[in-house]
This record gives C-alpha cells, structure tokens and sequence, in this order.
C-alpha cells in the first residue's frame, strides 16, 4: 500500500471566500431573506437561554398593544 497523504486545509479561508461569492450569486430579495433568517434564529436561540428577557419583552409588547400601539415589526429602510 503506499503512503497516506495529508491535506491540510485553513477552513477559515474557504469561509471567508465563500461568504462573498454565495452573496454576489443571490438577487437582492434573497439576500435579504437570509439576512432575516440569520437574525431571528439569533434572536431566538438568545431568548432560549434567557427566558426572563423574552418574558420582559412580551411584558412591554402587551403593555405598548394595551395604550394602543403597535409592536415594531422591523426596520425599513
């Protein structure tokens, strides 16, 4: 059998290139569709392990619906 060959591979730089050039091969809507799903699945694992944050936020949504304004959707810009 002959020698086994190592490849040693820096993954850092393969992300780094990949970032950029999924980013330049999607429109604009699904860039930003991404974008959406990458926040709120931060968002989401953030008030996992801190529920008391997610309990005051819909505590303040509640007491915002109640004197009649509508809690924030997102930024438009």
């Amino acid at each position: 059998m002959g020698k086994k060959v190592r490849i040693i591979v820096d993954v850092t730089e393969l992300g780094r290139k990949g970032g950029h050039a999924r980013a330049a091969n999607l429109s604009e809507a699904e860039l930003s569709a991404a974008g959406s799903k990458a926040v709120n699945a931060r968002w989401e694992a953030y008030y996992k392990a801190h529920p008391d944050k997610l309990k005051a936020k819909l505590e303040r949504e509640a007491g915002k619906a109640a004197r009649g304004r509508q809690p924030k959707k997102g930024r438009k810009g």
